[in-house]
């Protein structure tokens, strides 16, 4: 593989920009909490991230548009990239405080610790190393669900608002699993996602706050929210908040579950039937409420009552792979751990802040058993139309569609077996199969529900195998993957050059 140094330094270079001014619109908060210790950390950040932009753009800016191939390479380092700066003001901040720091935040001078929580909030997956989330500073907290809130909606899309027009740009949009455009162009496409992304946490803060959040815990959560990412500023997470808080936090989760091209139609245009008719989009309100019932009367069979607001919240948190709890989930049956590691996995709609295959994905695998139970009973002469999630498609497309979908899905599983039998070595005894499978659903599908294995005093090695399932499923498998061959195929090639 011939890999362009220079165009992979030259989009990694305007990736970095993202933490950089996300660290620099921090330092305000910083000073109205009077939290001078956290100023240095976030400075640094801003010094050390614009300087390394700059000499990596200095390095490609000549470069020409690369191919797809590059571009996944791009995206995969450029998110890793990303992700080690939005640890640093972490890691220093804990570094700064020293022996003052409080056992929460004392836990991230422990450079592994600050480097997976870095990971989970631009992935928005929402697994944390923070025991007390109440006891962190505020300008961490706020720090954290930035993080997410920038990463939920993805951290390509925000630097596409900010390039010039360019051949590359729906090259590096797709590279970050997103296919449809809202508007005729990339540019237009995702400044108008962000206006709508921006409109939905405007109205979140306000309806949290109505129904009884501080101003402080409504800014945070409704980011955090909209963004299906699960990081809280409260400890227990949704525990504490009453049953009318619990139900709007659904609706912001089901929200962020929509893609963004419904959005465009159902605010834009005015097409308000398009959610039920959008096969993608009926799914995801049929596993909503199929899904409910079922955790539900598991639940029932187990404690013997109906936690309903409970029990629907945990479900639509685990298929919206938002991650906010309302219970401590380690306690449930196996059951039901089974049931909410199916929604992480299966996700919400392609095209919206969710983690998971998508379920487009899940709609073209479930086509291609429908075609061909019926050309079983088809005669030679006869013929099927295919359809997946819209109008009929030509075969060929139909038929790559259908591959793609089957190729993530088995990297899927892979993905799990492989790290399942991993965590199994490094999980404490009481830990089941099926906790250990949750926990690997919930990093691979950047959903944040937790039973416990995650945490600051977790093995190294499990931590690292998280964060590496984290770093894959955000960004769907395919470019870690090239990232990772691509030094294999450079050797390869060279040998081959070698003896002609």
């Amino acid at each position: 593989m011939d890999i362009q140094i220079g165009a992979v330094s030259r989009d990694i270079s305007r990736f970095l920009l993202i933490p950089v001014g996300m660290a620099l619109g921090s330092l305000p908060v910083c000073l109205l909490s009077q939290e001078w210790f956290a100023l240095v950390p976030f400075v640094i950040t801003v010094l050390s991230g614009g300087a390394l932009s700059f000499l990596l753009y200095r390095l490609g800016h000549k470069s020409h548009d690369a191919s797809l191939p590059q571009v996944f390479i791009s995206v995969a380092l450029g998110w890793a990239v990303v992700a080690i700066f939005g640890a640093l003001p972490i890691w220093l901040t804990a570094l700064s405080v020293g022996a003052e720091a409080t056992p929460t935040l004392a836990y991230f001078q422990n450079g592994l610790n600050a480097l997976f929580e870095g990971f989970s909030g631009f992935t928005s997956a929402g697994l944390t190393m923070v025991i007390q989330p109440s006891r962190l500073p505020v300008s961490l907290q706020w720090w954290r669900s930035l993080m997410q809130w920038v990463g939920g909606v993805g951290v390509i899309v925000l630097a596409l608002a900010l390039m010039e027009p360019t051949q590359s740009q729906y090259v590096l949009y797709q590279a970050e699993g997103r296919q449809t455009r809202i508007r005729l162009t990339i540019g237009r496409t995702v400044r108008r996602i962000w206006i709508i992304y921006t409109g939905y946490t405007v109205a979140s803060v306000i309806l949290f706050r109505i129904f009884g959040m501080t101003w402080w815990e409504a800014l945070n959560h409704s980011m955090t929210a909209i963004s299906t990412g699960g990081f809280s500023v409260t400890d227990g997470s949704m525990g504490a908040y009453s049953s009318a808080i619990k139900v709007t936090i659904i609706l912001v989760m089901i929200l962020g579950a929509i893609s963004f091209n419904m959005h465009n139609q159902l605010l834009v245009r005015r097409q308000l039937l398009a959610l039920w008719r959008d096969q993608q989009h009926f799914l995801l309100i049929v596993l909503l409420i199929v899904g409910s019932m079922l955790v539900a009367i598991e639940h029932y069979l187990t404690v013997g009552q109906f936690a309903w607001v409970d029990t629907v919240f945990q479900w639509v948190s685990a298929l919206t792979t938002c991650g906010f709890s309302s219970q401590s989930i380690q306690f449930w049956s196996s059951g039901n751990k089974i049931l909410l590691s199916i929604a992480m996995i299966l996700g919400g709609a392609a095209g919206s802040t969710v983690g998971g295959l998508k379920l487009e994905r899940v709609l073209a695998l479930f086509e291609s058993v429908v075609w061909r139970l019926r050309r079983i009973s088809l005669s030679p002469r006869q013929m099927t139309l295919r359809h997946i999630n819209g109008p009929p498609m030509k075969p060929e497309q139909a038929s790559r569609q259908i591959e793609d979908a089957t190729a993530l899905t088995l990297l899927w599983i892979g993905c799990i077996v492989i790290s399942v039998l991993v965590l199994l070595r490094l999980v404490p005894t009481e830990y089941s199969l099926s906790d250990v499978i949750f926990e690997s659903a919930s990093a691979l599908g950047a959903a944040g529900l937790s039973v416990g294995i995650t945490g600051p005093t977790q093995h190294w090695l499990g931590k690292c195998v998280l964060i590496f399932l984290m770093w894959m499923g955000r960004l769907e498998i395919i470019p870690v993957l090239v990232l990772l061959y691509a030094p294999w195929g450079y050797l390869l090639d060279s040998r081959r050059s070698w003896f002609g």
